[in-house]
């Protein structure tokens, strides 16, 4: 079992013993998955019998990792599924209640699911409940009415997490030969409106009957089921033999399916991988987040940027601004990611909710950079503030004591696109190389894109010394793939970032490294792919030799 799913299923541990009113355990479950998500070579720890010398790390969340690695399942996972209803768990998921709050109400009210709740709290019975009043009776329900009307929809970050243990659960039963996660989380969709898998079985019916024992199941008809976050399930289920049709078939998109249909014929070769499939199609595979349906079948793919390409962490706070860890502690995580540099950016002076950084400051952080015996080569640069009229907030004196600068829009976000378009191609043409970071400031499904005609941006830094970002923080996940192409197709390079606020946080670049390859970027588009040395001379706000720290 991959990290990403075992973390998942120790975060759904934590949620069923705070259930239980267990606080310390569910807090230890947590701190656990978040380690998990943070640690390089989890395997290899647990083959040596290491894990316990990672942080929250303890014996018996230590054996509960071990157990999840390498079957699959937990005594203590499928003990707790046991006890819970699935709608006590999304209500424990929605916003203002959580699972102290999903207990008293169901201990209550008893409700068979989301729907029973809307209805109590209509019925003003929820702020009868002890504990509860009638503005969180009112947050509840428009919580409801919310999760109604986007039910179907969720950021990729958490439907990932529900497919994960969703999988985990499948891959137990002795029906299941193999489970792959497909649909829209495989394609890396910012959005996500199902969930789909690609299992390999010889007994349906048993697959199906499977599905609807995952305690999370809150409806099941016509062949699929619905989760307690919302989100509806599918499988397309084949003999092993016939497997990689499956789960190209699962993946998506319906256009590109279409489009390999026509070219068999109708008649679909077997195989258990996809690359047998497209091989016996005279292709070569396709990469998921590229399978659009257009004219992906006639491109060669092979230099499509990976994550492994990636060489430098870019875009890192520290403990100086508003992140949570020291310069070092961020750089001796990014190396436990195979990163050979990492860049700390660090807010400006302008963003003070942010604690940033003036110059006197900034300088000190430059000096500790200096000082560090770190393991890896650090950047020292800065995350200015782009101002309403466009200049950048950096001392212009500072600016050629710095490696990198990157420009970001933190505030006034409601300028018209008149404004908001000559703010950025103000910004595009200060005359030091600056990378324009989380480029339209959406917080997805959250926060609208400033509005901006792109083309004249576009046009202004075909000229000047830019670069843009493609912010991999899941809840950012910004710029969008469509218009990064558009920028590729003018020259115009790139960086793909964390934006990590912890160590745990960079771990995120691989939402970035998805969207550029959505964005169909070349491993040579992505300036953080070269050696860092070779980085650390394209981004330079100056390019005057500069005496080495």
């Amino acid at each position: 079992m991959d990290p990403t799913t075992i973390a998942a299923l120790l975060r759904e541990i934590a949620i069923y013993f705070e259930l239980d009113g267990d606080r310390r355990r569910a807090m230890a479950y947590d701190r656990a998955a978040r380690t998990v998500d943070a640690t390089a070579g989890l395997h290899r720890l647990i083959d040596e019998g290491r894990l316990e010398e990672l942080p929250a790390i303890g014996p018996s969340t230590a054996r509960v990792i071990t157990e999840l690695a390498r079957t699959g399942a937990s005594p203590v996972l499928d003990a707790q599924r046991g006890k819970w209803p699935g709608v006590i768990v999304e209500l424990a998921r929605l916003p203002y209640v959580g699972p102290s709050k999903a207990r008293k109400l169901h201990d209550a009210l008893a409700p068979v699911d989301l729907d029973a709740v809307a209805a109590a709290c209509r019925a003003h019975a929820v702020r009868e409940v002890p504990g509860f009043g009638e503005i969180s009776e009112r947050k509840i329900l428009a919580a409801i009415e919310e999760r109604v009307l986007h039910g179907t929809r969720a950021l990729h970050v958490d439907a990932e997490e529900q497919a994960s243990a969703l999988a985990a659960f499948l891959r137990a039963s002795p029906a299941v030969q193999r489970v792959e996660i497909a649909g829209p989380v495989r394609r890396w969709l910012e959005i996500v409106e199902y969930l789909a898998f690609a299992v390999a079985s010889d007994a349906p019916d048993a697959v199906i009957a499977r599905l609807r024992e995952y305690p999370l199941v809150t409806a099941a008809a016509d062949g699929t089921v619905r989760l307690a976050d919302g989100l509806r399930c599918e499988l397309v289920i084949a003999p092993l033999a016939k497997f990689g049709w499956a789960l190209i078939r699962a993946t998506g998109s319906p256009a590109h399916v279409e489009r390999l249909e026509q070219r068999a014929g109708g008649v679909v070769p077997d195989g258990a991988e996809e690359a047998d499939v497209y091989r016996a199609l005279g292709l070569a595979p396709i990469p998921p987040e590229v399978r659009d349906g257009d004219d992906e079948l006639a491109i060669d793919w092979s230099d499509l940027v990976e994550l492994a390409d990636v060489t430098t962490a870019v875009h890192c706070h520290t403990t100086y601004s508003d992140g949570k860890d020291s310069i070092l502690a961020m750089a001796e995580a990014a190396q436990a990611q195979g990163m050979r540099a990492i860049t700390i950016t660090d807010h400006s002076a302008a963003a003070t909710y942010a604690g940033g950084l003036d110059a006197e400051r900034l300088r000190a952080q430059g000096d500790e950079i200096a000082q560090l015996a770190a393991p890896i080569r650090i950047l020292r640069g800065t995350e200015a503030d782009i101002l309403a009229d466009g200049s950048i907030d950096v001392p212009a004196e500072l600016v050629p004591e710095l490696d990198l600068v990157i420009a970001s829009v933190h505030q006034r976000f409601k300028l018209d696109e008149d404004g908001s378009t000559r703010r950025i191609v103000a910004m595009v043409r200060q005359p030091f190389f600056k990378i324009w970071g989380h480029p339209f400031g959406r917080l997805v499904m959250r926060r609208d894109p400033i509005p901006l005609r792109f083309e004249e941006v576009l046009d202004a830094a075909a000229g000047s010394r830019v670069a843009f970002e493609i912010n991999g923080d899941p809840y950012r996940l910004d710029m969008p793939p469509e218009l990064a192409r558009r920028a590729a197709e003018r020259g115009i390079p790139f960086v793909v970032s964390s934006d990590a606020h912890s160590t745990r946080g960079l771990a995120a670049v691989r939402w970035a490294v998805a969207l550029a390859r959505r964005a169909r970027l070349k491993r040579s588009q992505v300036l953080n792919a070269l050696p860092p040395e070779e980085l650390a001379a394209r981004i330079a706000p100056q390019t005057a030799a500069r005496s080495p720290r």
